[in-house]
């Protein structure tokens, strides 16, 4: 009986002993703080979170792209030239309403220089603007679309046919050809808050070309050797 008592008590003395030293080191600690201040820590490194561009060089051949920003050649993009003094655009007679804020043009249509167009744009023919020029609208146009260089449309952009965006135009909207899409260098399409879809049976790109977005050439596309 006496022999079974004892162990018992050393039984249970030994699972006290395995069940609190874990605990010691925090006792001791409490009772006698040796790390009396805080060790400072070193920051993480910032994150670079600018954007950053993928890139096909000269030569590359494409259909789908799929990117938030794509830089089409290579090189410097030219800085945006200021546009001169913009005169106030009239529609040609014939032309009707089209929506809030458009008109419809049952004609060819070309826009002169150093125009201002404050409205939307349906062509049922072929649509040039020579450029420089600010177009505030959407444009659409059946046979053929031409930006002349420095051109800058704030919309979008839908043709049945070919479309040229010459040097140094700008589209802040998507880009929609059912023919050819042929892009000089300096062109740009697409915002960095607004990425944007550009397609197109054919691309032909002469860089550097920058399109925030992505790119699909339906039969094929094609960067331009420098």
């Amino acid at each position: 009986m006496n022999d079974l008592l004892l162990w018992s008590l050393l039984l249970l003395t030994v699972t006290t002993v395995l069940l609190v030293l874990p605990f010691y080191p925090a006792w001791s600690e409490w009772r006698r703080p040796r790390d009396r201040q805080a060790q400072a820590v070193d920051p993480p490194a910032a994150l670079d979170t600018g954007p950053r561009a993928l890139q096909l060089a000269p030569g590359a051949c494409f259909n789908t792209v799929h990117a938030r920003h794509l830089m089409l050649g290579s090189g410097a993009m030219p800085a945006p030239s200021a546009q001169p003094t913009l005169q106030r655009w009239q529609p040609p007679a014939g032309a009707r309403p089209w929506g809030l804020h458009g008109w419809h043009i049952g004609h060819h249509l070309d826009i002169p220089a150093n125009q201002l167009v404050p409205c939307s744009l349906v062509v049922r023919g072929r649509l040039r603007a020579l450029g420089p020029g600010r177009i505030e609208g959407d444009i659409k146009a059946r046979d053929g679309l031409h930006l002349g260089p420095g051109t800058k449309l704030q919309g979008n952009l839908f043709c049945e046919g070919d479309i040229w965006l010459d040097a140094g135009c700008s589209v802040s909207g998507l880009v929609m050809a059912e023919g050819s899409l042929h892009l000089a260098p300096g062109v740009v399409i697409g915002t960095p808050q607004h990425p944007v879809s550009v397609c197109a049976d054919v691309m032909d790109v002469h860089g550097p070309v920058l399109v925030h977005g992505s790119v699909q050439a339906r039969i094929r596309g094609s960067v331009a050797c420098a």
